[in-house]
């Protein structure tokens, strides 16, 4: 994720019908000066959760960021 501040990633496997996003954002939040936020749910509906993951600073935040976006490339999602 290295630059950018927004990634979305999508898995797609047809056999299990599963056609799925994932975003992972950081941004400022009205309690903590940086966060990273984290959307997914499916990409034909509009079901979709999401889960803050708070930061001291930015490079905690980019850190934390790139770790889940690693972690989900494992599972087999890929850039949009």
């Amino acid at each position: 994720m290295s630059s950018t501040t927004n990634t979305t990633l999508i898995r797609v496997d047809l056999e299990k019908h599963m056609d799925r996003r994932y975003s992972v954002a950081i941004q400022p939040t009205l309690l903590d000066p940086v966060a990273v936020v984290c959307f997914w749910g499916s990409r034909r509906s509009s079901y979709q959760r999401m889960q803050v993951h708070p930061a001291t600073t930015r490079e905690e935040a980019e850190q934390v960021a790139e770790k889940i976006v690693r972690g989900k490339i494992r599972r087999g999602y890929l850039p949009e």
